[in-house]
């Protein structure tokens, strides 16, 4: 079932801290396709805006954890002048389909299975957090596949630092109504809420209808890292693709040095590109500082 979209819309007389800014309405009614595939031995689903443009140069946006190819669903219109703008879901999360086991591996076959799939070579990929880790890898075994990669604030796990807070499995709790889920709804890790716009979209495509009440898209067993892969250092220095790391100057998760560190360890590599008062879900809190970031940082490599 799909939500209507009075269902995200503030209750009458209800008081709107921001108002709905133009830029914004204009990007969520770009609807894009919504289409499956099968790659990687799962079901896999992408969102496509303009996949008719072969002659374009394709843009895969990837989400982060627990997060789905939405997050960018206010990002992605903005790149269609230049690109073909595809966004994925992710094994276990959006409307991908879940799996027995799931790690970073498997994730990054995901990736580079979807671009096998779709016939595609030489992308160019923009990733947020554990969609960068797992981008990273698909890049270190997939190298031929990958032209230009944008990688934003994503943790990499090197063998003298693991991830700060691995988020414990969940249990698939079902609410009664949407008003109930979306009070629920949590980014992690916590940061200042976005404005309530940006965070209705994103929780609005976040659940799915199931027993009479609403749950959680993505899959609770999902962990964020395997504690086995800590090769960092290797992973990275196997990477071809040039590659632009972009932070938030106030990230709970990427420290300075850490994200010096990743970039330190890259063969090509600019940064990293610190973005004032951003936050670790740099898209939700700083949605058009991250388009014109995006829009600079593609411009550049095509001179």
């Amino acid at each position: 079932m799909t939500l209507a979209l009075k269902q995200i819309a503030p209750a009458p007389g209800a008081p709107v801290s921001v108002p709905i800014p133009e830029w914004f309405r204009w990007a969520t009614v770009q609807e894009p396709a919504s289409r499956f595939v099968n790659a990687n031995d799962s079901r896999l689903h992408y969102l496509s805006w303009n996949m008719q443009d072969t002659s374009k140069p394709v843009l895969l946006f990837v989400h982060g954890f627990r997060a789905h190819a939405r997050w960018w669903g206010f990002i992605a219109p903005f790149f269609t002048e230049t690109h073909r703008v595809i966004a994925m879901d992710l094994s276990g999360m959006g409307d991908s389909a879940w799996r027995d086991c799931y790690s970073t591996e498997t994730i990054a076959d995901d990736i580079t299975g979807l671009i096998e799939t779709l016939g595609l070579d030489q992308v160019t990929i923009v990733a947020h957090s554990y969609g960068g880790l797992c981008s990273f890898r698909a890049a270190s075994r997939r190298p031929e596949l990958f032209r230009h990669m944008i990688v934003i604030d994503t943790f990499v796990i090197f063998e003298d630092i693991a991830l700060p807070t691995d988020p414990a499995p969940i249990t698939g709790r079902t609410y009664p109504d949407y008003v109930a889920a979306r009070k629920r709804y949590r980014l992690l890790p916590e940061q200042p809420p976005a404005a309530d716009y940006v965070m209705d979209y994103v929780a609005h495509h976040s659940m799915r209808a199931a027993d009479g009440g609403f749950r959680w898209k993505f899959d609770g067993r999902l962990q964020a890292q395997d504690t086995h892969l800590c090769d960092g250092e290797a992973m990275l220095s196997a990477v071809t693709a040039p590659v632009d790391y972009v932070c938030g100057e106030r990230s709970a998760l990427v420290s300075r040095e850490h994200a010096e560190r990743v970039v330190a360890n890259l063969r090509e590599a600019r940064g990293p590109i610190a973005v004032p008062d951003g936050q670790h879900h740099l898209m939700l809190d700083q949605p058009l500082t991250v388009i014109s970031t995006l829009r600079a940082l593609l411009a550049s490599r095509r001179k």
